[in-house]
């Protein structure tokens, strides 16, 4: 189960997927160099120049870090990128 909430998701949803058209990168790019798919994600996410804040000390777009961690990120990002 994710721990991001539905209005967060939605945002990053957005933000990547506008980013991978806008860029036309596939994981296909990224493998062809050796990378991986979450390397890809987290491109794909820095890419979007979302800031994600945890809504004390920094305030961002979304504040995920109030409520998740890196790896919840990286869950929704597996499922925004279809990525495993």
């Amino acid at each position: 189960m994710m721990k991001i909430t539905p209005e967060d998701y939605a945002v990053l949803e957005d933000a990547v997927k506008r980013t991978i058209a806008r860029t036309g990168l596939t994981l296909d790019n990224y493998t062809s160099l050796g990378l991986t798919a979450k390397r890809y994600r987290w491109d794909m996410l820095e890419q979007t120049k979302i800031k994600i804040g945890d809504g004390t000390d920094i305030i961002g777009d979304v504040n995920i870090y109030a409520y998740a961690n890196d790896n919840h990120i990286d869950t929704a990002l597996r499922k925004i990128t279809k990525t495993k």
